[in-house]
């Protein structure tokens, strides 16, 4: 099977110079949204989505270490000493495949809906750690202690084979203070390798008080990607024209976690937000905003189009978390925007909608 191409991906480093931290981690020391590559002890592979696939239920495969984004995965703690473990290129979790509990079980990848087969308890095995699953009791492992390209993850009983052991490497670098706004430009990829940024007392005290400076600001054509904004936040991100963003993690939503600035086509795909007192992303000029594999929890609304503006917004939901929002999904006084929402789970959201008079929904479940 032919193995697809894999992009090199340089990061652009504008004020600072990222040297990532390499170093192992046990069952103990895994960071709460910590980046980690995941290397099998037996055959010394990684475990990545093979060919780098956004689908839900695509494989999951060992491949040399070339240290691609789907091969990085972000351990997020659902507590009781389980993790959900998130494929930095798809923003989809880590699971076994339609609730099996049989030896031999796949494991792939899926939206994030916090299931118990998507959770995983780390345990420490003769220096390594092991993937408890935690619907099935069983740990993830090379299928048939393969040691060729591409072969298969499944799950099986632990007998503590060397298939079953895996090497957490830490990829996140430490945290940095930004004192002055980060610009990626046009055409630019910053690729924070998972480190947390921390707005110094020059951008703001993430409060809501008004004209806080971002920490990022990205430039038409820019990309940010693999980064946690930490507390405070400041005014997080500001976009202006088409961006991308992949795997950003909101620890702190500070003023808003995103505002659009100007005109554009805004892409989020995969991360998290937490605690906002107001809304999450606020959108200040006529744009489309894609929010995809996303989880957002505990703010004022997700969404806010700027008070009394009369200029078309539209915004896509896919594949998201979103709960405990004091007023709703989406805000706007605007008539002629609209919002799409597919294959989402929400629960606690207020009035979902606020003046919203475009809507399209299908699939999403209430819980």
């Amino acid at each position: 099977m032919m193995k697809k191409i894999l992009s090199l991906l340089t990061a652009i480093v504008l004020t600072l110079t990222l040297t990532p931290t390499i170093e192992k981690a046990s069952a103990a020391t895994v960071q709460d949204h910590g980046l980690y590559k995941i290397i099998n002890r037996h055959s010394g592979q990684a475990l990545e989505v093979y060919n780098w696939s956004h689908d839900n239920g695509a494989n999951v495969s060992q491949w040399e270490d070339l240290g691609g984004d789907n091969q990085l995965w972000r351990f997020v703690s659902v507590g009781n000493g389980y993790y959900q473990i998130i494929n930095a290129n798809s923003g989809r979790a880590l699971e076994v495949f339609e609730w099996s509990t049989a030896d031999g079980g796949n494991i792939v990848q899926y939206q994030n809906l916090n299931n118990a087969n998507q959770h995983w308890r780390l345990e420490d095995s003769g220096g390594y750690v092991q993937l408890k699953n935690r619907h099935s009791g069983k740990v993830a492992e090379v299928y048939n202690f393969s040691q060729e390209l591409g072969a298969n993850i499944t799950q099986w009983t632990d007998h503590d084979g060397a298939n079953q052991q895996w090497t957490l490497v830490k990829v996140s670098p430490s945290s940095t203070t930004v004192n002055s706004t980060i610009v990626v430009g046009a055409g630019q990829v910053f690729d924070g390798q998972g480190r947390t940024y921390i707005a110094g007392s020059a951008l703001g005290d993430g409060s809501q008080n008004e004209n806080q400076k971002p920490v990022f600001r990205l430039e038409d054509g820019a990309t940010l990607k693999n980064v946690v904004i930490g507390s405070p936040a400041a005014d997080g991100i500001h976009t202006y024209g088409n961006v991308n963003l992949s795997n950003i993690v909101w620890l702190d939503i500070g003023e808003d976690a995103l505002t659009i600035k100007e005109s554009g086509t805004v892409t989020l795909n995969g991360g998290a937000a937490y605690n906002g007192s107001d809304k999450v992303f606020q959108i200040n000029a006529p744009s489309t905003f894609n929010l995809y594999n996303f989880v957002a929890n505990n703010a004022g609304k997700l969404i806010r189009q700027n008070g009394g503006t009369t200029y078309t917004v539209n915004v896509h939901i896919d594949s998201c978390d979103i709960s405990d929002m004091d007023e709703a999904i989406f805000r706007t006084d605007s008539s002629s925007s609209s919002v799409t929402m597919t294959n989402t789970v929400y629960s606690n959201v207020g009035d979902k909608w606020i003046v919203v008079q475009h809507v399209t929904e299908h699939n999403n479940t209430e819980y």
